[in-house]
């Protein structure tokens, strides 16, 4: 089986200087996870508290001991002492079990311990489950003193495939004192600032890169989460509260505070605390790439996109040289989607089609697809300002390829929500239908009832609820043809009344 190893060099390094300095046993200080699962290949994560070697040993859950491997990787202050292990020559279709152990001069840490399944085959007939949602631990809703982020247990025990964290599961530039900002929240206090703060000094890449470690060890220091890391791989995409409200990654600074220098440092900071704190297989032609795509059996393929990494000015008109994607992710989305067997085509998309978003927005332009139900004004820019022109050629070009059971999930708008279009992008006469599924947060501001869609798209309202904490499901089966059902799911896993929708495949 062999192991990736971003760091093939780091081992002999880790040796001579642990020889150097006496070194206390280490610790596991933040659990395990997998992510970036495929028919025969995982990423396996863990963090330690200091210069260590990280041991995994994996074998399938069913065999015995003396199937297992074990592959090993430097833990280094680089990376805030986290690691991560590329696994490959699985079986498909298979549970197996890691165990993860830290070794410093001769000693090591417990054990803690994982479960994944590995993904069917492109031609295996399987039934697949997911969850999706975002929004963790913003506007001072973080862990809280007696429960700490409770909506993860009922995730846990829904035992799905795989878990898609959509984004803002930090928010990088909140902070979280003992007291939230609802009567009676009390948080697990937390001495980082966020990111937008003014003490932060953006010219010092040291001092920045300190704020976003801090943020990602907060949250994965809650038991809950970290229970269901262990049991349930992830496929992660950041959104902006990974970095700062409403960023894009190009820019060569931040509009709301224009007048701060360093904020290239803050995205490339947040970019490698991102990457440093999940379970993410970095491709080597192009290591800092995010968006992606998974095939799970016969009946899904995942697209994950990245709407932060190459999107042009929120304040550029609507025009067609304006851009959310970039020319190459929007090319391999295109081609991925057309290219694909399976029955449902899943696009996780970091913003919604239809909600017009953004701060400020008649100063700072819109944020996501929408551009607004208002009339669309030159001069005003929350109504021409969002990223629709790019959107409609998108949805052209999958309407002219007649692509069927296509579903978005999203979440970043704070509200669960079900749309249904169907419309003629391409005017021949046969239009394109689609969903797109809204979910979380899972403990942030809950937007207290949707606001009104954009019209562009002519969205069908089949479910809407605003006010809960909240995840979403979705569910392929094969017992006949492969329906997928999906529904909405509050903080104690129940299902929200008028959320369960089933969807049958259309040939």
């Amino acid at each position: 089986m062999p192991v990736k190893s971003p760091l093939p060099c780091c081992l002999v390094l880790l040796l001579l200087s642990l020889s150097a300095h006496g070194a206390s046993a280490p610790k596991i200080t933040h659990g395990v996870s997998s992510g970036d699962v495929t028919a025969s290949s995982a990423v396996i994560w863990s963090r330690g508290d200091q210069l260590a070697t990280m041991n995994v040993r994996v074998q399938p859950a069913t065999a015995s001991a003396t199937d297992a491997r074990v592959v090993s990787i430097a833990a280094v202050q680089d990376t805030d002492f986290t690691a991560r292990v590329t696994l490959d020559g699985l079986s498909p279709d298979t549970i197996y079990r890691y165990d993860v152990w830290f070794e410093a001069e001769g000693s090591r840490s417990e054990h803690a311990s994982g479960l994944f399944r590995t993904a069917p085959a492109p031609d295996q007939d399987r039934p697949v489950s997911l969850i999706w949602s975002g929004d963790l631990g913003g506007q001072r809703y973080c862990r809280q003193l007696e429960g700490g982020y409770r909506i993860f247990k009922p995730m846990a025990e829904f035992r799905a495939d795989f878990f898609v964290a959509n984004g803002d599961m930090i928010y990088a530039d909140n902070d979280c004192p003992e007291n939230g900002i609802e009567p009676g929240w009390r948080n697990v206090a937390a001495s980082f600032p966020g990111i937008a703060d003014p003490s932060v000094d953006w010219m010092d890449p040291a001092a920045v890169r300190k704020v976003f470690d801090a943020h990602w060890r907060y949250n994965r220091e809650d038991p809950l989460f970290q229970t269901f890391l262990a049991s349930t791989p992830t496929y992660s995409q950041w959104d902006d509260h990974e970095v700062i409200n409403d960023f894009g990654g190009p820019w060569s600074d931040y509009p709301p505070q224009g007048e701060r220098h360093g904020y290239p440092n803050v995205v490339a900071a947040g970019l490698a605390s991102f990457f440093d704190y999940h379970p993410i297989e970095r491709q080597q032609d192009d290591p800092d790439r995010i968006y992606r795509s998974y095939r799970w059996g016969k009946h899904l393929e995942l697209f994950i996109l990245d709407a932060r990494s190459y999107r042009s000015r929120n304040t550029d008109p609507d025009t067609p040289d304006k851009t959310m994607l970039g020319a190459s992710q929007l090319a391999w989305l295109q081609q991925a989607i057309s290219r694909s067997s399976a029955t449902w085509k899943i696009i996780s998309s970091n913003v919604p089609l239809s909600v017009a978003t953004g701060s400020g927005a008649d100063r700072f332009g819109r944020d996501a697809f929408a551009n607004g139900a208002g009339s669309a004004r030159p001069d005003d820019l929350a109504t021409a300002s969002g990223f629709e022109t790019e959107l409609l050629t998108l949805l052209q070009r999958l309407d002219s390829l007649d692509v069927k059971n296509l579903v978005f999930i999203s979440t970043d708008v704070h509200f669960a929500a079900q749309l249904r279009y169907e419309k003629d992008f391409d005017n021949d006469g046969e239009p394109l239908l689609f969903h797109e599924f809204l979910s979380g947060p899972l403990s942030a501001i809950r937007s207290p009832s949707p606001p009104a869609f954009d019209p562009t798209l002519n969205p069908v309202v089949l479910y809407a609820e605003g006010g809960i904490f909240n995840y979403g499901t979705v569910r392929i089966t094969t017992d006949g043809a492969p329906v997928l059902t999906t529904d909405i799911r509050d903080q104690s896993g129940r299902i929200r009344p008028g959320s369960q929708l089933v969807l049958s495949p259309r040939e």
